[in-house]
């Protein structure tokens, strides 16, 4: 199991999105830094920082909102809603 520290907001969007585990978020002096655990990470950083990171916009979008409640409002993650799949008639 590997470990990566990380102060990129958009890197550790795209692991959430990637379904990496956050294990640990610290703030202080406003800069939030967060660290995950998994097997693939290294091979998912990769693919971030070279240019060929593929995610689901949706999941994306929602892993965003949800690092941003957990750096704004001490919340810790929870499973996220799919508020695109709605039935109209």
């Amino acid at each position: 199991m590997n470990t990566t520290i990380t102060t990129d907001f958009y890197l550790t969007a795209y692991l959430l999105s990637e379904n990496i585990p956050l294990v640990k978020h610290t703030r202080s002096n406003n800069k939030s830094t967060f660290e995950f655990t998994g097997d693939n990470i290294s091979e998912i950083m990769e693919k971030y920082y070279s240019g060929n990171a593929m995610v689901s916009i949706n999941k994306y979008a929602e892993a965003m909102r949800e690092l941003k409640n957990i750096m704004y409002n001490d919340t810790s993650i929870h499973q996220p809603i799919n508020n695109y799949e709605r039935k109209y008639s």
